[in-house]
């Protein structure tokens, strides 16, 4: 996805001249331009729905939202002007849509095209809804504000009692709000875990690294299958001892 998104927009880039306007200049903010540097956000005040379309141009994208449900969301105020490249770009547009309380859904990736929606208060998205992204992904792309769910399976740590502890770390953030994070077990090996991809990969790289403690200083244990054989085998010795000594 990423040589993709990237593949894309320099292919447009090349098509277009060395500036090309994506927004046009208002009395809140200068023109939104695609420059040599990328997508340059002016200082102002940009509505939601101008970034939306303006990131949607340069990232080769088509986002679906209702324009009544961000009308009369407050915009963004950008003191300075902002260049971004192509991941920049979705990284900004992501973390700005989620700090007004949407997400971005992927509908079909390949084709990009996304869904813009508000994240429904006191409840969880469809899990249906939601992108299944494997742990290096998400690592991959840690600055990335994007609602993911995941499964890691671990080594020596116990799954559940990993998840138990995780919702506890997790509630430390206060009452939970769709998209924070929520951990879960599945079996005693594999821990699931759902939220922010920026928070996801936080916490998937402290879990990698207990696993990897845990491991480190695991005893290891024997198979009483084999304890069995060893005394069998030490009593055996022992009764081959005596039967020299006696012969002697």
């Amino acid at each position: 996805m990423r040589h993709l998104l990237l593949g894309a927009t320099l292919a447009v880039a090349g098509l277009l001249p060395a500036q090309h306007v994506l927004a046009p200049r208002t009395v809140a903010h200068a023109p939104i331009l695609i420059d040599a540097r990328g997508i340059v956000l002016p200082a102002g005040d940009i509505p939601v729905a101008e970034l939306i379309d303006a990131a949607a141009r340069f990232l080769c994208r088509n986002f679906l939202y209702d324009f009544a449900a961000v009308e009369n969301v407050p915009g963004f105020t950008l003191q300075r002007p902002l260049a971004l490249d192509a991941l920049g770009c979705e990284e900004v547009l992501y973390a700005l849509l989620a700090s007004r309380g949407f997400v971005v859904l992927p509908i079909d990736e390949l084709r990009g095209l996304h869904e813009i929606a508000p994240l429904p208060p006191g409840r969880a998205l469809p899990i249906t809804s939601v992108p299944w992204r494997t742990p290096e992904e998400i690592v991959q792309r840690r600055h990335l504000r994007e609602l993911v769910t995941t499964a890691l399976v671990l080594t020596t740590l116990d799954a559940h009692q990993l998840a138990n502890s995780l919702r506890v770390h997790f509630a430390l953030q206060g009452m939970w709000q769709p998209g924070m994070p929520t951990a879960s077990a599945l079996g005693a090996q594999t821990l699931m875990l759902h939220g922010f991809r920026d928070q996801i990969a936080d916490t998937l790289l402290a879990v990698q690294r207990l696993d990897q403690l845990a491991a480190a200083s695991a005893v290891p244990t024997v198979p009483p299958s084999i304890l069995q054989r060893l005394a069998a085998l030490e009593q055996e010795v022992a009764a081959l001892r005596a039967e020299l000594a006696r012969r002697r």
